[in-house]
């Protein structure tokens, strides 16, 4: 086999260039900390960097989701607590509007303080988020959902829905509340069975529901539509009777109609309770002959509109005078109602706090997925230095001398060797 010069050389300039080559690569890797410079170097252990950095991104953008609901549900809690502690000064003020030692002056005072509750109640409801959506509007987050009428009535022009966000793959977690429910669309009286006086009424009572003694026969009716009507008539001597009907329809219109006829009748005495179809009322103070009273059951209340009503029952009462009857159980209904919309408070803030406690695990979670998902991206690219510079100097070693043999074969010849 003939080997020539030229064979040499490039047999020598190979090995030059790989050396080279060597060194310029482990020179990069000294500067810039990597050693996944490009995907050729290393097609596999590429691959597995970008499935590594794809976790990466998607547990950063889960994280942001998960942070934007946290604020959002923070927001919230924030304004159903200012709701709830408005609540509690309308409740006061009713309390206050009942007692018959009131003077003009602190009757005034109440309907003021009432009045800007409710403006303040109104502008909460319009609440916005950082982002400048209104956070009760359900879906229709760009425009306020409360608006007032010219004749004093509050509406809702918002929708249901709840708004969800995603904090993982196919987990979304609802983030708010539509007003609807915080608001407007709350049960009356005790357990959605509300009492309502009739405005022709003479006597000095109204109505309260103590309780409900069977939850099954009260949903029955309430399903079925069934209302009832309390009738007072006179008895023998003095005596009082009362007679109690059922129907569906308005009681007291034309459209009611006593299906049922009578369910419950007999002598009056005052302090005692009305039991019939799994209510229990009260009746406090003292009926006239022709007073009637509407039970009404499965019935929803507006907030708005139960302050509304209250401040109309507190401007209504004579200062140093008990409230007469209406007014009276305007009062009434409204602390009952104010109570429903306080629970209603609660329950809302329980479901929305379950929420961001969902949220703030997923989030601890994500954030540990993300740290050990970086070590591992490290662990992949990040040069092990110590390794790098002992490699480093090897390779220079290595490249000085194919330099330096690569200088004597191109040194090499025939002529070279003939000796003057």
């Amino acid at each position: 086999m003939r080997i020539s010069t030229d064979q040499f050389l490039l047999g020598s300039l190979d090995e030059l260039l790989a050396q080279e080559s060597t060194v310029n690569q482990l020179n990069r890797e000294i500067a810039t900390g990597q050693t996944m410079l490009d995907a050729t170097g290393d097609p596999a252990g590429a691959g597995q960097a970008l499935g590594v950095l794809g976790e990466i991104n998607q547990l950063a953008y889960d994280t942001a989701n998960a942070q934007s609901g946290t604020a959002t549900i923070q927001n919230g809690l924030s304004v159903l607590q200012q709701v709830s502690s408005l609540i509690d000064q309308f409740r006061q003020i009713a309390l206050q509007g009942a007692n018959s030692g009131a003077t003009a002056a602190t009757r005034q005072a109440l309907v003021s303080t009432a009045q800007s509750g409710l403006e303040q109640l109104v502008q909460l409801a319009n609440s916005q988020g950082a982002d400048g959506s209104y956070i009760f509007a359900g879906s229709k987050t760009t425009a306020a959902p409360f608006q007032t009428l010219p004749n004093g009535q509050i509406v809702f022009s918002g929708d249901s829905a709840t708004n969800a966000i995603e904090i993982a793959p196919s987990l979304t977690v609802p983030v708010t509340i539509s007003g609807q429910s915080v608001f407007t669309n709350i049960p009356a009286g005790n357990n959605g069975v509300s009492i309502t006086a009739a405005q022709s009424n003479t006597g000095g009572a109204y109505a309260v529901t103590e309780g409900v003694t069977s939850i099954a026969q009260v949903t029955s009716e309430s399903l079925a539509g069934t209302q009832y009507e309390i009738g007072f008539s006179s008895g023998a001597g003095n005596s009082l009777n009362y007679t109690v009907v059922s129907g569906s329809g308005s009681p007291g219109s034309a459209s009611f109609s006593a299906s049922s006829g009578t369910v419950a009748s007999g002598s009056f005495t005052a302090g005692s309770d009305l039991r019939f179809g799994g209510i229990d009322i009260s009746i406090d103070g003292t009926p006239a002959s022709g007073d009637r009273f509407i039970v009404q059951t499965g019935t929803r209340s507006n907030l708005f509109q139960t302050v509304q009503n209250l401040i109309s029952a507190v401007q209504s009462s004579q200062p140093g005078q008990a409230p007469n009857f209406f007014a009276q159980q305007q009062i009434q209904n409204a602390i009952a109602n104010l109570d429903n919309a306080q629970n209603n408070i609660l329950a809302i803030q329980a479901t929305l706090g379950s929420n961001l406690t969902e949220i703030q695990g997923v989030l601890r979670q994500d954030g540990t997925q993300s740290t050990n998902a970086q070590a591992q991206l490290d662990n992949l690219q990040s040069a092990n230095l110590p390794q790098v510079l002992a490699s480093y100097s090897a390779s220079v070693t290595a490249l000085q001398a194919a330099e330096l043999a690569f200088t004597r074969i191109q040194n090499l010849s025939l002529f070279s060797m003939i000796q003057p």
